[in-house]
């Protein structure tokens, strides 16, 4: 049972570890918000 045990906490930090890791790794896509899309089409060189 012991080694069962040992076995089991490695695979559970290893699986924490990638979990973590894969979340970091992904790209952030943040969405412009409303007033930023304003304020940038009222100082626009084109208007």
């Amino acid at each position: 049972m012991d080694v069962l045990t040992v076995l089991l906490c490695i695979w559970a930090m290893v699986a924490l570890c990638a979990v973590l890791f894969i979340r970091g790794a992904s790209p952030r896509v943040e969405r412009p918000s409303k007033a930023k899309q304003t304020r940038s089409s009222r100082f626009s060189i084109a208007e």
